[in-house]
């Protein structure tokens, strides 16, 4: 196992007028959906494909009804899940209405398992996908 990555050249915002410099982006190998995820548990547990994925789509469920509600929901080591609101300021309170509520994101807080160090992870460089584009177009053009 290892975390692909690519080379983007990009501008330190805080010194814009400082030369572009090189930096790691983490590159996705595949997406995994929530079926193939419960059929992985299943194989290595004694529930059916169909048990697992019932489980998963309760607890997303429950959880989404549990964020809805104003709640945190904690899953132990796995982390915690909640809002977090963006909103124009009001100079008072009385003016300060849910219309001026302007962004809701789901705010995810790693648990203790995702915390890895970097001494135990594993690094691969690879193309970038603008990159990889880039090599089908030449390859396509040269036929």
């Amino acid at each position: 196992m290892s975390i692909k990555f690519s080379l983007m050249q990009l501008r330190n915002p805080l010194q814009p007028g400082d030369p572009k410099k090189y930096y790691a982006k983490a590159q996705v190998r595949e997406v995994i959906d929530i079926n193939r995820i419960s059929d992985e548990i299943s194989y290595e547990t004694s529930l059916t494909p169909g048990d697992v994925l019932s489980v998963l789509r309760a607890l997303i469920h429950k959880t989404e009804e549990h964020l809805g509600d104003g709640d945190m929901v904690s899953l132990g080591d796995f982390g915690r899940f909640q809002y977090q609101l963006s909103s124009e300021g009001a100079d008072t309170k009385a003016e300060f209405t849910s219309a001026r509520i302007k962004k809701v994101k789901l705010h995810f807080r790693p648990g203790r398992m995702w915390k890895p160090t970097v001494d135990r992870l594993q690094f691969e460089h690879v193309i970038s996908v603008e990159e990889r584009k880039e090599a089908i177009k030449k390859s396509k053009e040269g036929i």
